[in-house]
């Protein structure tokens, strides 16, 4: 059975914070996660161009200076996996970790690749090809990339040919691979689907969800503008 119940009303009644960049997959999965939940929160926006997360303000909040992060009532919760925990534990409706130990393990696998060699393949591509350094585009680069990037498509068409989503139900796994893969686009990775259907039938259901429109690439009100409001 899949879980796609969602909440008619937030279920939280003082809104959160997220703070979070436009630009980061990391950002993008842990909103579309509040959405998926119906938790009520505020978007703040941290510029990383301007290293803002990196200013005296920001390391109050974040000593290691990175994005996302969440505060609620129960706290500050730093790096996207455990803010991800923490909203499942808090908002268990609808379970995006599963409490069968074996089953959440590999909803932690999928979790570790995405923010691993998924990013990297993310990352590197943009600044070879979107943003490319000043010596030029380096093409044995791109093509190790694609190549990985091809394998990992791979990988996702194999556990998709046995089940709707990444590890049975609709989990984190699938929110957090999601993020990145839907970038994967930018590159023309892949150039075309029909080697993997049961990947781009899996993109286009999450695509479809109304957590994906309201998150993606989308910014908050400036982290400025929150501190002006937060002191005064």
């Amino acid at each position: 059975m899949n879980h796609t119940h969602q909440p008619e009303t937030p279920v939280n009644t003082t809104p959160g914070i997220l703070y979070s960049s436009a630009s980061s997959p990391h950002c993008f999965k842990v909103s579309m996660i509040l959405h998926e939940k119906n938790v009520s929160f505020q978007r703040v926006e941290i510029n990383l161009r301007t290293k803002e997360q990196k200013t005296p303000a920001y390391l109050a909040i974040n000593p290691l200076g990175q994005v996302p992060v969440y505060e609620d009532e129960q706290g500050v919760h730093i790096d996207s996996l455990v803010i991800m925990q923490h909203l499942d534990k808090r908002y268990p409706d609808p379970p995006l970790f599963p409490a069968d130990p074996e089953t959440n393990q590999q909803v932690l696998e999928w979790i570790d690749v995405s923010s691993t060699t998924m990013r990297d393949v993310s990352h590197h591509l943009y600044w070879q090809l979107l943003e490319p350094p000043a010596d030029g585009t380096d093409h044995a680069e791109v093509t190790r990339l694609m190549t990985l990037g091809y394998e990992m498509l791979e990988k996702m068409e194999r556990a998709l040919s046995k089940n709707t989503w990444l590890c049975g139900d609709i989990s984190a796994a699938d929110y957090s691979v999601f993020a990145w893969v839907y970038g994967f686009a930018r590159f023309d990775l892949p150039s075309s689907w029909d080697a993997y259907p049961h990947v781009h039938a899996w993109r286009e259901r999450l695509a479809a969800r109304p957590g994906v429109t309201a998150s993606y690439q989308v910014k908050g009100r400036t982290f400025q503008a929150f501190l002006n409001d937060k002191n005064t």
